[in-house]
């Protein structure tokens, strides 16, 4: 019963996972788009291809291992969670909420990058993945109970380092499903940021012709039958455990160089291997990405939302919509870097690093007191 039912949602999941929607670009994508092909300023000094290998670089690699301190705390939801501390005596902090099938280890280069700027960097491992504690019933499995849990590991991470009290200027950062996490934890939580950047953020699954609720309904059905024949999580048909991709085949980034570097750590620390999502996990994130846009506004600081011109993971839907509901912030910026794929923090340096500098410019305005909220 449960193999016949996956076989029979094979094609709606399919289209679910792989299809590519288009819609209407953003009025700023021309200035953006132009930046890059006319003009890649690299004013922050942030780390290029040249200078990498397929492991990031010994510099990045050296800083790492100097300053990454590794520290756990128990969930109140169950599990354990691991995070990163990277402190270097900095005036400024920066949270970064990661994507999924993400590790701590993915972010080596982007925290050597930030950290020169002036920014000690946190780090967190959501549930399920990385090096914190397994959901699903086996090491391989993509899953969540609820997605609130990550809201909630989050603010239990945030709450612990008492940023307010060390910091002058507070940030938040997220890639992905890291930005649905991070945007319910703001619309939900008391917090001590001033800004947040969204790097292609999940505000809305590339569902391809599939509307929402149908995707909706069939995961939850898919989720419920197999939880009457298995203790183990139901993988979404087509997807399973861990397997290396090569980069030909990969739709995540451009960049072959930071493509290795990111997918070596799941070799070099094996524990961090994760495969596709569950059943679960894909109708939990649905419901959450729906209600992080219906409650945008509730959002009390200004926001950035960097959107990748060829992503083919997450739609321009859901970014748009998130970004029109936010209208607390009057200084709120939506940007759109053309061509570049998903992957926008691993991407070729003509997308990635002008991406950097716009969220670099943002923390600055609000350092300054340039970006304002309506009261």
């Amino acid at each position: 019963m449960k193999y016949l039912s996956r076989i029979l949602l094979l094609p709606f999941i399919f289209i679910l996972l792989h299809t590519t929607v288009q819609a209407d670009l953003p009025m700023l994508a021309p200035q953006l788009e132009n930046e890059i092909d006319n003009n890649l300023s690299n004013q922050y000094g942030l780390s290029t291809e040249p200078l990498l290998d397929d492991d990031f670089s010994p510099a990045i690699n050296a800083f790492w291992n100097k300053y990454a301190q590794v520290k756990t705390f128990e969930s109140e939801r169950g599990g354990t969670i691991n995070t990163i501390h990277i402190k270097t005596g900095q005036a400024n902090a920066i949270v970064i909420s990661q994507g999924r099938n993400e590790s701590v280890l993915k972010y080596k280069e982007l925290a050597f990058d930030l950290n020169k700027q002036g920014y000690d960097i946190f780090l967190i491992d959501h549930r399920g993945q990385g090096f914190s504690s397994r959901l699903g019933g086996d090491a391989y499995r993509g899953h969540i109970e609820e997605f609130e849990d990550y809201v909630t590991d989050l603010s239990t991470f945030v709450n612990s380092l008492q940023l307010s009290t060390h910091y002058q200027s507070r940030f938040l950062l997220g890639h992905s499903m890291g930005g649905t996490i991070n945007a319910l934890y703001l619309e939900q939580q008391q917090h001590p940021f001033n800004a947040v950047a969204f790097f292609s953020p999940m505000f809305s699954i590339n569902l391809g012709v599939m509307p929402d609720i149908v995707a909706k309904i069939i995961t939850y059905i898919s989720d419920l039958i197999c939880s009457w024949f298995s203790d183990l999580a139901c993988y979404a048909p087509g997807v399973g455990p861990y397997a290396i991709t090569s980069f030909e085949d990969n739709i995540l980034t451009s960049s072959e160089k930071r493509y290795h570097s990111a997918f070596n750590t799941f070799e070099v620390a094996s524990e961090t291997q994760l495969g596709g999502p569950s059943m679960r996990w894909i109708n939990k994130s649905l419901f959450a990405t729906e209600k992080a846009i219906n409650n945008a506004s509730l959002i009390n600081i200004p926001l950035l939302v960097i959107q990748a011109g060829a992503d083919t993971v997450v739609t321009e839907t859901g970014q748009k919509a998130f970004f029109a509901n936010s209208k607390k912030c009057v200084d709120n910026q939506f940007i759109r870097v053309e061509n570049a794929k998903h992957e926008l923090l691993l991407e070729q340096d003509k997308y990635r690093i002008p991406a950097i500098n716009k969220a670099l410019d943002f923390f600055q305005q609000s350092q300054q007191g340039k970006l304002s909220c309506i009261k």
